[in-house]
Formats: C-alpha cells, sequence, structure tokens
C-alpha cells in the first residue's frame, strides 16, 4: 500500500476502532445507552470502552447514569420468559442476570433447540452438496471413455453415496429421535 494512500485512509480506519466520536462522548445520554447495552445482555465492561474511548478525547463519561440505565436495561433483558428466545435465536448469554438459574433454565433450553436446528441445517448442506457431487460424477462414468476412469469414477460415487447415507442417517436420528415409552399397569 502506498503512504499516499495509507495517509488517506488512516482516518478511516482509527474512526473504525472507536466505539464513540468526540461529539457523542459529549451529546451522549449516558443513561440511554446504558439501557440499551443492557437491554442487549452486554457486560459491564462495556463502560470501559466508553471511559477509554472518551478519556482520549478529554471527556468524561457518567458512570452514575450509565449504570442507572444498564440496571433497567437488563430488568427486561434478564425476564426468564424472553430467555428462551433468545437462546432459540443463537444469541450468546454473557451471564449479567442477576437471578441466572431462572434466565438459564429457560435460556438453555432454548439453546438446545437452536443447536439441534443449526446441526440439522449443517447436514442438510453436507447432503445437498454430496447429492450434488453424486450427480456431477455419474455424468462424468457416462461421458467418460476410458474404463480405468471410468472405474475410478464408479468408486468416487459409490464413496459419496456411503457418506450420504451416513449423513441421512444421523440427520434422521438428530430429526426423530428414539422416544421411551413407559407404561405403567398399577403397583
Amino acid at each position: 500500500m502506498s503512504p499516499k494512500i495509507l495517509l488517506l485512509t488512516l482516518p478511516f480506519l482509527l474512526a473504525g476502532c472507536s466505539s464513540l466520536s468526540e461529539e457523542e462522548c459529549r451529546t451522549m445520554s449516558w443513561y440511554n445507552l446504558g439501557y440499551q447495552d443492557g437491554e442487549q445482555g452486554k457486560t459491564r465492561a462495556a463502560t470501559r470502552d466508553y471511559v477509554s474511548t472518551c478519556g482520549e478525547y478529554g471527556l468524561k463519561v457518567d458512570e452514575a447514569e450509565w449504570k442507572r440505565g444498564y440496571a433497567k436495561g437488563l430488568e427486561l433483558y434478564c425476564i426468564p420468559e424472553l430467555a428462551y428466545s433468545k437462546g432459540k435465536s443463537g444469541a450468546e448469554y454473557q451471564g449479567v442476570c442477576p437471578n441466572d438459574a431462572s434466565f438459564l433454565t429457560q435460556y438453555d433450553r432454548g439453546r438446545q433447540e437452536y443447536l439441534v436446528e443449526k446441526q440439522l441445517s449443517d447436514l442438510k448442506s453436507d447432503m445437498e452438496r454430496t447429492e450434488r457431487d453424486i450427480e456431477t460424477l455419474e455424468r462424468q462414468i457416462r461421458n467418460e471413455n476410458d474404463s480405468k476412469q471410468r472405474d475410478y469414477y464408479r468408486a468416487q460415487r459409490e464413496r459419496a453415496i456411503r457418506h450420504y447415507e451416513g449423513l441421512r442417517r444421523d440427520y434422521n436420528r438428530i430429526r426423530f429421535p428414539d422416544r421411551v415409552i413407559q407404561f405403567s399397569f398399577g403397583n
């Protein structure tokens, strides 16, 4: 990169590193920012970034107002009834809720469903890719004149078919797990 281009892009690169501009540090409603951070489940460490960034401009963060807003935002974030949807969406939990046990029970339930859906999605993508590979190999077998090369493609296709069958078994095992039904005929 030439020095001229570097000098022209340096202000943009540096701006990307700081979380707040000087103007934002001057005019920020620290209560609102704290509320927003709490509502998003960010940790209290977020305030350190603000203190550092605004300190570079010689400005102070009203940490008391930020903490007051943060506590209110956390009240909304930490509602156990909303924890399930946070887990199911794949959002990471940073351990910020005061009543962790209640929140975590619901979050973990949603998170498990998210992980199962992600695993199924990954398997489905692998199956689709393997199907395309099998189709390509079948075309190559049909179009190949050299018998040794055809045999090679056939062996590759057989390997791909076995791989696909393994993926399908895994997909079905996860999608349709065995369920144990217990019967009781009195004691």
